[in-house]
Parts: C-alpha cells; structure tokens; sequence
C-alpha cells in the first residue's frame, strides 16, 4: 500500500538489536516514506504477544526474531487476524540450516540473547580502545584486561583493536624516555602487562616509510636509528622493572601478536 506513515515493530524474545539493524538498512531504500519504528523486546510470553499486537494498527508490519516456534508460530496468527504482516528473519534461516545439518536447532531464546550480550560487550571493548588508545587518560588503565606497552609503531594500536573484536578490553601506552610512566601502571597485576619490542633496524624503517606518507621528506630523529636504539633501551628497562611478559613482533603480524598476547593473558586468567 502507498502511504507516507508506516509503522515497523520490532518483536523480540532478546533486545531486538539484529531487528534493528535489519530494518534499518531497509528503510534507508525509502528516503520519501516516513517510518515510525518500535522496539519490543524480551517478549516470551503469549500474553506479550497480545498487548502489543491488538494495540498495532492495521497495515503495520511486524519484524520479529522469536527463536521459540510455538511463540513465533503464535504470534504470526495473532497478527494476521489483525490484518498485520509479519517478517520473519530468524526463523527461515534456522529451517534452512536444519535441512541442510540434518540437526535440530535448539530454538531457546536464551541463546539469541547471549549473542545480544556478546554483541554488545564487545562494541564496549572497541569504544573502549578507542577512548584510551595512545595513553589517553591513563585512569584507565585498572579498567582494562589487558595494558600492552612499547615504543612508537610497534603495532601497539592495530593490536588492540583486534583483541577489542574479541571482547577484551586493552589500553596502550606509547614509551617515550622523556615522558614519566602514569602511576596506574605500578598499581596493577604485572600478568596483565605486555610489552612489545622490535629489531631496531625494522623499526627505522617502518617510521622512515610512515614519515615518507605522511610527506615528510627531511631526515627525522623519529627514524633515526641512535634515537630508536636509545627508545629501545629504555622499554627494555621498563619491561625489566614491571617484570612483564615480552614479545618481539620484528617478524610477527598483528594478527599473529594478538594470538600470543591473548594465549598468554588465558593461561594466567581465565
């Protein structure tokens, strides 16, 4: 139907995230409609179902992700009795993998909203290496699972990242000889301390190649080999002094530095 209001909601037996972001990427193909979109969420009960559907007007269309099948088989016949149309983006997908496995889906909801929670614990720890990376505020270093420690571009900051899509929570701190180490780093568990190291003829090139980028074109102590030796000497004191676990990622990729950092943070926490 041809209208310039239409009324999206959102049933779910979890928080509705998936939903959302499902109606959202298709309501951005009607910039000359106008949506009203309601989140209904943690809906596991009939007698939900039913005070939300009779107070939906008639041609609204209903988003649902109810992993039950006697719920979600309920409320589809509730909503066409009241003239609603209902779109169904978990349960098609479950019965095609069920055809194709051969096995039974377990259908709890429970499980979708672990998922949720999963989902959103590790947007947490992505804002969280964004609001603390490159030593902001160090206040937030006792927050973190993880404070990984070295000198300019030792993949501090890519690292990090990583490890925040897997739901850890990592603050990293540049060394610099000239700048003081914030107290917080002497105030927590030395096992959640890791420090990166790198051979320092590598290193000279990587900083000469990132100064050449950014255009500049003069000779710079940021690549020159005594400052990085001298750099260098000094993280080799501080990992000394923390009595921190150290790896050299000279011949590593980001990929497989977070391998060892997350292998040795699980073997000391679990």
């Amino acid at each position: 139907m041809d209208c310039d209001v239409l009324n999206v909601y959102i049933i779910s037996d979890s928080t509705g995230a998936t939903a959302e972001t499902f109606v959202k990427s298709v309501i951005t193909h009607f910039p000359n409609v106008n949506f009203e979109v309601n989140r209904k969420f943690n809906i596991d009960s009939e007698k939900k179902i039913n005070k939300i559907v009779e107070k939906i007007p008639e041609d609204s269309i209903i988003i649902q992700t109810i992993a039950e099948k006697k719920l979600e088989e309920y409320l589809k016949q509730k909503a066409k009795k009241e003239n609603i149309k209902v779109i169904d983006i978990l349960g098609p997908a479950l019965s095609l993998f069920e055809e194709v496995t051969g096995q039974k889906a377990l259908r709890e909801k429970k499980l979708t909203r672990k998922l949720s929670e999963d989902y959103f614990s590790m947007i947490e720890s992505i804002e969280f290496a964004v609001k603390y990376d490159d030593g902001k505020d160090p206040r937030g270093i006792k927050e973190a699972d993880i404070l990984l420690l070295g000198v300019s571009r030792t993949s501090k900051t890519p690292v990090t990242m990583l490890l925040a899509t897997k739901d850890y929570k990592v603050f990293n701190l540049p060394l610099v000889p000239e700048i003081r180490l914030p107290e917080e780093v002497f105030e927590i568990d030395p096992k959640r301390i890791i420090g990166l190291t790198i051979d320092p003829d590598k290193l000279s090139k990587i900083r000469e190649d990132r100064s050449k980028g950014l255009g500049l074109k003069s000779k710079s102590e940021y690549f020159d080999k005594e400052r990085i030796n001298r750099e260098l000497k000094y993280a080799k004191g501080v990992f000394e002094d923390l009595d921190c676990k150290v790896f050299d990622v000279t011949l590593n990729t980001i990929e497989q530095t977070a391998t060892d950092v997350l292998e040795y943070y699980k073997k000391n926490f679990s």
